[in-house]
């Protein structure tokens, strides 16, 4: 099969597509015809070796978290998959390729009201979203949360997932246009960031009171005024941070402790012990509701160098798919 392989870190060094080895479903795995594949920001933070588990790839690997597409084969233990089923899901062993392998505890059938591509921004996205709301922030009906990055992947369904806890949304974004999909997709409010200091406009937004819950990725940046912005006793959320923290974030930390704040920190490996309820929710959520997944740009797999340029530059809004 084809892939698209990262052979050096850095991103001055393209990536290529390789003849590879077909992948072959182990134990409770399917095997997936890739038709869409995710495309994400921290698969490029990765490659350009600017992420603390860059060291945990070992090259030349294939990138990419997620994927949707057809069962075409099912390892051991496999009962409730069969061939041809349309599935979404968290791969193993990378998604930019033409066939990928998934643990049948990372994926869900896909219903026939989403279209692959759509898929390829569901079980990943909608996972951290809800490791962050529910499983963390515990976020309940009445509450106000303020969710950075809102037209982000994880920002878009964190947000959509809050309005179905019966949560009032605020989001950010850096662009009008971003500011416009957040809305869209049914936040009560929107902030540009760059023209408007999110703490302040959060707690106008509160009369004063400040918001019950924040769900940030990108800590470094925003810690100290998200602790602006909590109520006493609020809870951030930490999905990640694009460096390390600096003096000015640790004096985020400080401020917290006088609110009584919580800071919560998260990270995927750790919800495999939720998994399996996680996964029966999302199924039901994803059937049940149709959930926006507001595809940027569907692009060949061969052009995942460029795809990695515009999330590199940030200008996209919205789900970047590649498709074998």
């Amino acid at each position: 099969m084809k892939a698209m392989r990262v052979h050096e870190f850095g991103l001055e060094h393209p990536m290529r597509l390789d003849e590879v080895e077909d992948p072959r479903p182990q134990e409770n795995e399917i095997l997936v015809r890739s038709l869409a594949a995710g495309a994400h920001p921290v698969d490029v933070v990765i490659r350009a070796a600017k992420h603390p588990f860059h060291k945990n790839f070992t090259l030349p690997y294939i990138p990419g978290p997620e994927a949707a597409g057809d069962v075409i084969a099912v390892g051991a233990g496999v009962k409730n998959f069969r061939v041809g089923q349309r599935v979404c899901g968290r791969c193993t062993g990378g998604s930019y390729a033409e066939k990928v392998r998934m643990s049948i505890s990372w994926a869900t059938e896909l219903p026939e009201s989403y279209s692959y591509a759509e898929g390829a921004g569901i079980v990943v996205q909608f996972a951290t979203a809800w490791n962050a709301l529910v499983i963390q922030a515990q976020a309940g009906p009445g509450e106000t949360v303020l969710i950075h990055g809102g037209a982000g992947g994880v920002g878009m369904a964190a947000l959509q997932l809050a309005k179905t806890m019966g949560c009032r949304v605020i989001a950010t974004a850096g662009t009008r246009k971003k500011c416009g999909l957040c809305v869209d997709l049914g936040a009560d409010r929107a902030i540009n960031y760059r023209e408007e200091n999110f703490a302040e406009g959060a707690l106008k937004l509160t009369e004063g009171r400040g918001v019950d819950v924040v769900v940030d990725c990108a800590a470094d940046a925003n810690l100290m005024n998200d602790v602006d912005a909590i109520r006493p006793g609020g809870r951030i959320v930490v999905l990640g941070t694009a460096k390390a923290l600096d003096e000015k974030a640790a004096f985020g930390v400080q401020r917290a402790l006088v609110k009584d704040a919580r800071i919560l920190c998260m990270s995927m490996p750790n919800l495999t012990p939720h998994l399996p309820g996680l996964m029966r929710r999302l199924s039901s959520l994803v059937s049940e509701i149709h959930f926006k997944i507001p595809i940027y740009r569907e692009m060949k797999l061969a052009e995942a160098n460029a795809a990695h340029e515009i999330l590199w530059s940030g200008e996209h809004h919205g789900k970047i798919v590649l498709a074998p």
